[in-house]
């Protein structure tokens, strides 16, 4: 089948009904949690909630580390997008009154970007921020300079961290200073008049929050008070001044809960409240609307700025067989000011919510006409008879103009010429200067969240990358803005024949393979036979390919399966790998392999239920290795190419008692790990790489940045200048041309040169050529090796050798010496030493000099 047909067919699929196994877009009922709360699950396993308070203190860790002096590599870090392609997009802030061109965009992983040019040209300026999740955003309508930013997208997406309160701007976005509400985790909607404003807060995505409700403040900011609340289950998510009379306000309210294993998106306490004292005592509105049950959902209201006795409501509801989704409830119209209400002819309406009209919340009204309505879920609809009938205006396209991405959360309508729009959606900024005949997409906004990604091996400057609802992407040559999609769906692990780039592996949710063999130009659904379709799999599957033959691949669902063909045919080689119980819970998350001298592979794999295995001869056997492991969601296993019986495993999660574990390293095939987080911050750890030529060269990524070590005496540092705080979900590096590449989620990739990290080490700085140290022979050794060293002065030495985890196991040297050429015979068997690296380390006076060795038995 063609790409591009198979791409018009998932994206088709997924953002109109789904189909059988794979719903490729959005919500489907896992074995133990909903896909889209993947992300959230790995953060919170094995507890129900990310703890709030211990990421805020992690992020306050990352900038002490990242103040000290030295503490960081000197090297920056490089954008190379994708910017072309976008991200969910969840506010917006456009600059009418004579400065037109001005536009601030909230995305849900990537922060405030401003434009000063109309969109020709992005600028991020939130990316030190301690969350880049962004859920409104609002200009003071009397002075569009200010603007107010609430942190925290609301959409109850899973794939996003809460905010830290609002923030206020006096320069159109271009920077921000606190402005309380530090505890609403999630801001729905800002309303403003002058010093007049509301907020809706809908609290903690995962857990009851009595911090939910309607906030106002009646001093620009400066301080606030709750004005309404209905429980600890009860979001605020839509908000509306009346402005022809600012004691008139409107409030959204949303019963929901939900859990990594749950949802609940309705409830008797949803429903719309109206103030006449300015958010003093309200009333609940029930004229004409919806009678409270346990299945209305999901609310939007909107006041007509030209006739504000016009006010407009839209209700999405559950269904008695399941209150996990939405669907369109209604269409509703007030002209007395929301005394009475009339429900409008569903119409195109009816049919465009699919079942998750809980992820949509836009409802707008033209500036000049009351009459003139704009919708926003799957697609944009645009009504001009008050609700009588719509028309659908996001797929009008032709000639130059572009077609809309699906999902629309945010919509801008000039007031002073209605037809100009600027909308806001999962694949970034539209603008039409017609109505929403016409569309132009903008670029330049490097916002795409990735999941996974890989390098070509034989061309390094192609990336490849599995993303958030934007399918997997790949370059078409090295620049920022020439990325193209490649395999729809939302993109998750993707490889490259490391002997032939025209052979490419990529997958949609739920391990959906697929295969081409012309580099992406056509691509073809990935065999499955062999893998029984009724195996439980990750929303994000993994598959890696054999380091010695890339026409080998292994595939992990509960268990691992095997290809020799370059995935034509599949065999089952392990059993249930994870803790899953009478065939229940547990996905495989992590695969890494080696070979041993006698050709058999050493296979580790990590699970979603915190599990770790290997099996050392092929998968005949497996061994469960967890050992003294915290149970978190393994996010990554790695074997050391130089040595099998060494690996490390990154976790997720956060700790409740032990301090900062989430990577451990083991020297012996797993029998015993030990921590080597050190002074890490306490933050989920997503992915690590080896550099297998400078020291031990370890770096690894997690939802605070990429931090690296050289030996394992040292402490982690942060990596690089000018990496936004985004979280990293994956590392790559190319060994030859020394390039680390960093995907994010949120923040597109990211890439800086390694080649200068050994000036980094101030400690190795300036040693006198009077000092050599010199590489043991033989290496690998077993179990005698000699090391030697040349001092042309006298001087105090000491030559020791420490293990991989920084423990001493013997000493050469401690003594005064003069100058000359010394070689010293070190024997594995005195110390009883398993096969692994060692450090050998001289200290001669002042300076020290260090290099590693291999022992294999």
């Amino acid at each position: 089948m063609m790409r591009n047909i198979l791409t018009f067919f998932l994206f088709s699929i997924c953002t109109l009904i789904g189909f059988g196994l794979f719903d490729l877009n959005h919500e489907r009922e896992s074995f133990n949690y909903q896909p889209a709360d993947w992300f959230y699950y790995q953060r919170a396993y094995p507890n129900k909630e990310i703890p709030f308070q211990k990421y805020l203190e992690a992020a306050q860790k990352k900038q002490q580390l990242l103040a000290k002096e030295n503490s960081s590599f000197d090297g920056a870090w490089k954008q190379i997008g994708p910017s072309n392609i976008g991200g969910r997009i969840t506010a917006l802030a456009v600059n009418s009154l004579g400065i037109k061109n001005i536009i601030v965009a909230g995305a849900a992983a990537g922060g405030v970007f401003t434009s000063g040019d109309g969109g020709v040209e992005f600028h991020p300026t939130m990316d030190n921020y301690a969350s880049l999740s962004i859920g409104a955003l609002k200009a003071d309508p009397g002075d569009p300079k200010i603007i107010y930013c609430g942190t925290g997208e609301a959409n109850t997406s899973g794939d996003s961290y809460p905010g830290f309160g609002i923030y206020k701007s006096y320069d159109n976005g271009s920077s921000w200073l606190q402005s309380g509400l530090t505890d609403a985790r999630h801001i729905a909607e800002i309303e403003v008049h002058s010093n007049l404003v509301f907020a809706a807060v809908a609290g903690g995505l995962y857990s009851k929050d009595s911090n939910r409700g309607i906030y106002r403040s009646t001093d620009a900011g400066a301080s606030w008070e709750r004005v309404l609340f209905i429980s600890d289950s009860t979001s605020a998510i839509d908000v509306a001044i009346d402005p022809s009379d600012i004691n008139i306000v409107y409030a959204a309210m949303w019963e929901r809960q939900r859990g990594p294993s749950f949802r609940k998106v309705s409830g008797f306490t949803s429903g719309i409240y109206k103030s006449t004292d300015m958010g003093n005592t309200w009333t609940k509105l029930t004229n004409g609307l919806p009678v409270s049950s346990n299945y209305i959902g999901r609310i939007s209201i909107a006041v007509a700025p030209s006739n504000s006795d016009f006010v407009y409501a839209l209700y999405k509801v559950s269904t008695p067989s399941d209150l996990s989704e939405n669907i369109f409830g209604g269409f509703y119209r007030s002209t007395n000011k929301g005394t009475s209400w009339e429900k409008m002819p569903d119409g195109k309406l009816g049919n465009e919510f699919s079942n998750f009209g809980w992820y949509f919340g836009l409802l707008e009204v033209d500036p000049k006409d009351y009459n003139t309505v704009y919708v926003g879920e799957i697609d944009l609809l645009k009504t001009t008879d008050g609700g009588n009938s719509w028309k659908n205006i996001t797929n009008s396209y032709s000639g130059s103009f572009d077609q809309q991405h699906p999902d629309q959360h945010a919509l801008y309508i000039d007031p002073i010429n209605t037809n100009n729009l600027v909308v806001g959606n999962d694949g970034g900024i539209f603008t039409s200067s017609n109505g929403g005949t016409n569309w132009k997409k903008l670029y330049n906004l490097p916002i795409t969240q990735f999941y996974a990604s890989t390098i070509d091996y034989l061309h390094p400057d192609i990336k490849l990358g599995g993303t958030q609802d934007n399918g997997t992407m790949k370059t078409r040559a090295s620049g920022i803005d020439d990325w193209e999609v490649i395999y729809g769906g939302d993109g998750f692990h993707c490889k490259v024949d490391y002997t032939n780039s025209n052979i490419i592996y990529t997958e949609f949710q739920w391990g959906g393979l697929g295969k081409s063999t012309d580099g992406g130009a056509n691509f073809y659904y990935g065999s499955t036979n062999g893998i029984d379709q009724n195996d439980r799999r990750n929303w994000s599957t993994p598959f890696t390919l054999d380091v010695l033959d890339p026409t080998i691949l292994y595939y992990g669902t509960y268990r691992i399966y095997r290809s020799t063909d370059g995935a034509q045919y599949w065999s089952a080689i392990s059993p249930d790998l994870t803790r899953g119980k009478n065939g229940k819970q547990g996905t495989i998350t992590c695969i890494s392999t080696n070979v041993l001298p006698d050709n058999n592979r050493v296979i580790y794999t990590g699970t979603d239920d915190g599990k770790v295995s290997v099996s050392t001869n092929t998968g005949i056997s497996w061994k469960d290795i967890t050992g003294n492991l915290p149970r978190r969601y393994v996010t990554d296993i790695l074997c050391d190419r130089r040595d099998a019986s060494v690996a490390y495993v990154t976790l997720s999660g956060y700790n409740q008692d032990l301090k900062n574990p989430h990577i451990f390293q083991t020297t012996n095939f797993g029998e015993s790990w030990t921590d080597i987080s050190d002074n890490l911050p306490d933050v989920p750890l997503n992915s690590v790489v080896l550099d297998y030529e400078e020291g031990l060269g370890i770096y690894i990524g997690g939802d605070l940045g990429v931090y690296y070590k050289r030996y394992l005496t040292d402490g982690w540092k942060l990596l690089g200048s000018g990496l936004p705080n985004s979280p990293i979900s994956d590392l790559n590096y190319h060994q030859p041309t020394k390039k680390l590449v960093a995907a994010t989620h949120g923040r597109s990739m990211f890439e800086i040169d390694l080649t200068n990290i050994v000036k980094v080490d101030e400690e190795r700085k300036n040693i006198p050529e009077s000092i050599t140290l010199y590489q043991n022979y033989p290496n690998p050794f077993n179990p005698n090796t000699v090391i030697s060293f040349r001092l042309l002065a006298n001087n105090f030495v000491t030559l020791k050798v420490f293990d991989n985890n920084g423990k001493e196991v013997s000493t050469l040297v401690d003594g005064y010496k003069p100058a000359g050429i010394y070689n010293y015979k070190f024997s594995a068997n005195n110390c009883l030493l398993p096969s692994g690296i060692y450090f050998y380390q001289l200290k001669a006076g002042n300076y020290s000099l260090t290099k590693k060795m291999l022992l294999l038995k």
